[in-house]
């Protein structure tokens, strides 16, 4: 039987007392889960207080504090998409999906504006935590585009992750104005919806450039 590196020479001291092999066998079983469940643990990453974090961290007890949180962390994709789009602008091929984007961008840095007047309602600067999702998103179009050299399909994708983004952006917004509601900040919901409006709005035109014109010139692409 081989034995996996890490096995302390206790435990192989101890299992060579062990006449039966069976025994033996499911104790060294125990011994390396334990050590897999050790080495996960100490992989999760710790925050400050050295708790594993997540997305919803001991830190949120109030629905204040959630609307507060998704606020810091659509700020950070806000943020993140006006730096990923001009990337994609540049390689997008098709005129139509090329000026949707531009269009968007303008659009983008409205909703980081609009944002900012949000936290000043709350008595809050303007601040963002890290949002994994929006990261993922992101990384993974720039990975799909990288791969892709037919200009065509690659316009297709390119509609694919810009939607992928809108979709998430949908689901925050929409989350954060039915909270806001309920907190009574009608201010504030008036600014989110403005901003959900755009998002809905860009998400359509996206679908319509992509079943006019780009769909179809990828497909016929060889």
């Amino acid at each position: 039987m081989v034995l996996a590196r890490g096995v302390s020479i206790a435990i192989l001291s101890h299992l060579a007392s062990i006449k039966s092999i069976p025994h033996r066998t499911e104790l060294v079983a125990e011994y390396l889960v334990d050590q897999s469940d050790r080495q996960i643990s100490a992989a999760k990453p710790q925050s400050k207080k050295g708790r594993a974090m997540g997305l919803f961290t001991k830190d949120i007890k109030t629905m204040d504090d959630l609307f507060m949180h998704t606020l810091q962390d659509i700020y950070y994709a806000e943020n993140k998409i006006i730096q990923s789009l001009p990337q994609m602008i540049d390689t997008a091929s098709n005129p139509q999906l090329k000026q949707g984007l531009k269009s968007h961008l303008g659009e983008t840095k409205n909703h980081v504006k609009r944002l900012e007047q949000v936290f000043k309602m709350q008595g809050q600067k303007p601040r963002s935590i890290d949002c994994p999702a929006i990261d993922g998103i992101v990384e993974e179009a720039e990975d799909v585009t990288g791969e892709v050299e037919d200009v065509d399909v690659l316009d297709a994708a390119i509609v694919a992750a810009a939607q992928a983004v809108e979709h998430y952006e949908i689901t925050r917004y929409g989350s954060l104005i039915a909270w806001a509601k309920q907190l009574g900040r009608a201010e504030c919901v008036s600014l989110l919806e403005q901003t959900l409006d755009e998002e809905k709005a860009a998400d359509k035109k996206l679908t319509a450039v992509a079943e006019s014109k780009v769909n179809p010139a990828a497909t016929r692409s060889p």
